[in-house]
């Protein structure tokens, strides 16, 4: 009989977990949340216009009845699922007496919570593919690798889906296609939950769903059964909150498949398909080659974790809108592999001579750097700081007890703003223009006025002659900088019109 290291792992992966190792996944899953929040607290930022207006800004609306509308919400082409699941952080907070930036950091305390359900299915694919040390180290991978530390406190449909996609997968596909009925209703149930909040997942769950089932019919009928409850309750929610079951579905692919809103030639995310390899490259950077190379040695185990991500790059070149984020999907399932190659590598090299849970300690460590390292000084690294003056300026206008009111310059650009969610309830949010020939009458409703521009080197707004003192401007990484301007006196509050979202001239329920 063999004693190599991968007999050796396999002996140990058929005894129940040990007590260690339960604790080894508890003090990841407690550690990974701690440093979730560390990060999101300190290195805000303002990445995505739609973590801001399509989700923060909705549930901030929810709460007190105002709120920026962009045209999905306008349309009815986004659920309400992600603000309804932020809320219960949100009104925490303020019920606990926090204003704008607490309620904001209870939006990311739930999310990063439910970040935390990559965890245990990473560690015991790699405890089941390669022992103690394959746990730890893919434990690890899921609790701190950058992308996912960065996501979790960001309330998105693409990457909280991610998070209930992972658990699905590990329960279909533990070391092989499952066939545990109660196993599959289970992977369902994660399964559709992933899809009720990203429907654009629906290949990869059905390329799940034909790999493990094949031609067996009754495991089909243990994924439908599981899966239904989420998209019922999916269907419900847009019945009672936009007056037609699955509406958020069915306006979405209406706009979207009709190339306008954000998929028009020369729009953003109209990028060329040689974009996603690129990101992929930069953000792994120095690491892409490692685990390349990792990933493949563990492949012929677990061949779904490499078919899942293939599948989703492929699918996402046919699409003419690009963003780095829908790669997301297919990252956990990558780095698994990588995880579990690098385990099995490391036991062949150094079993022999090395105690097992030495070696899974020096993987710990080395997973912790290469993702600290990635993260902080990588291409990746940008994305931390985005929007982060604005957010600055933000918090300077809420921390002054004089400050009653804030606009944006232009007003046009209310998506670089963040909204009526970053700013305290008791301060009003407007748009202004220099050039604005009521410009008189209407600073009187507010004593802050905040510029910036979508791209450094554009020019600024300038109120010096009227009445505004420049007080700061703050770096916003690769965006202009956010400067803010500031007048002597109070505030009369009907003296000019609260900012609204402009909204696109194609949208029918924008026409009169």
């Amino acid at each position: 009989m063999g004693t190599g290291p991968d007999t050796a792992a396999a002996n140990e992966r058929r005894a129940p977990l040990p007590a260690s190792l339960w604790l080894v996944l508890g003090a990841l899953l407690a550690s990974s949340y701690a440093v979730k929040l560390a990060v999101f607290h300190l290195a805000p930022n303002m990445s995505y216009a739609d973590v801001t207006f399509q989700y923060l800004e909705q549930a901030h609306q929810l709460m007190y009845g105002r709120g920026l509308l962009p045209w999905e919400f306008v349309s009815g082409a986004r659920p309400w699922l992600v603000p309804g699941l932020i809320l219960p952080g949100m009104e925490a907070a303020r019920l606990l007496g926090g204003q704008a930036q607490a309620q904001i950091f209870g939006a990311a305390a739930v999310c990063s919570l439910v970040s935390l359900l990559v965890i245990p299915p990473a560690f015991l694919w790699g405890w089941r593919a390669a022992g103690t040390v394959g746990a730890v180290v893919c434990g690890a991978i899921a609790a701190y690798w950058f992308e996912t530390v960065y996501y979790a406190g960001q309330p998105l449909q693409d990457t909280i889906a991610t998070f209930l996609l992972v658990p699905g997968v590990y329960l279909a596909y533990p070391d092989g296609p499952a066939r545990s009925f109660r196993r599959l209703v289970w992977a369902g149930l994660f399964l559709g939950a992933a899809l009720a909040f990203r429907i654009q997942l629906g290949p990869i769950v059905l390329l799940v769903g034909v790999w493990v089932a094949r031609l067996d019919i009754r495991r089909y009928a243990a994924f439908v059964l599981g899966g239904i409850g989420p998209l019922l309750f999916l269907g419900l929610l847009d019945w009672a909150t936009w007056g037609m079951p699955f509406q958020s579905i069915i306006k979405y692919v209406k706009y979207q498949s009709a190339s306008i809103g954000e998929t028009g030639e020369g729009r953003f995310g109209f990028v060329p398909w040689y974009h996603y390899p690129g990101w992929i490259l930069a953000y792994w950077s120095g690491a892409f080659a490692l685990i390349v190379l990792t990933a493949w040695v563990a492949v012929k185990r677990l061949p779904l974790l490499l078919a899942i991500p293939a599948f989703n790059l492929a699918v996402l070149e046919l699409i003419a809108m690009k963003h780095p984020r829908y790669l997301y999907p297919g990252v956990p399932f990558v780095l698994v592999l990588s995880g579990i190659g690098g385990s099995l590598l490391a036991l062949r090299l150094w079993e022999a001579s090395t105690p097992r849970w030495r070696i899974a300690g020096i993987g710990f460590v080395f997973v912790a750097l290469t993702s600290g390292l990635l993260g902080g000084f990588g291409y990746f690294a940008a994305t931390f700081s985005l929007g982060r003056g604005t957010i600055l300026a933000t918090r300077a206008v809420n921390a002054d007890p004089a400050s009653c009111g804030l606009a944006i310059a232009p007003g046009s650009s209310w998506w670089l703003s963040g909204g009526y969610v970053y700013l305290n309830a008791d301060k009003g949010l407007y748009g202004i223009t220099a050039a604005d020939p009521d410009f008189k009458a209407r600073n009187a409703a507010f004593n802050y006025i905040l510029a910036t521009t979508e791209l450094p080197g554009q020019p600024l707004e300038d109120f010096a002659g009227l009445g505004f003192e420049q007080v700061a401007c703050f770096a916003n990484g690769t965006r202009g900088p956010a400067c803010l301007w500031k007048r002597p006196g109070t505030c009369t509050p009907g003296a000019a019109p609260p900012l609204k979202a402009s909204l696109p001239p194609w949208l029918e329920e924008a026409r009169p």
